[in-house]
């Protein structure tokens, strides 16, 4: 889905907790939140903050030139 998007024009970030699976597929910009539960790729339900800050640094990849599967480790100490 997400190359068919960007075939589109549209950039796009996946936010995946299965590193390995993902950067199989090879997606153009995916970040990956450290110590996160699978079910949870946002952060725990209602922390609003934390949620946040994921899709900011989602967000934060999109001007970003990648090769496609590189998937960027992105820490959240509050977490």
């Amino acid at each position: 889905m997400q190359r068919g998007i960007e075939s589109q024009g549209i950039p796009t970030t996946l936010i995946t907790l299965d590193v390995e699976q993902s950067s199989l597929m090879r997606p153009p910009r995916a970040i990956h939140p450290k110590g996160f539960e699978f079910g949870h790729s946002l952060g725990k339900p209602h922390d609003k903050e934390t949620q946040r800050k994921v899709l900011e640094a989602a967000l934060a990849e999109i001007p970003e030139r990648q090769e496609p599967g590189n998937i960027h480790e992105v820490d959240f100490p509050s977490y």
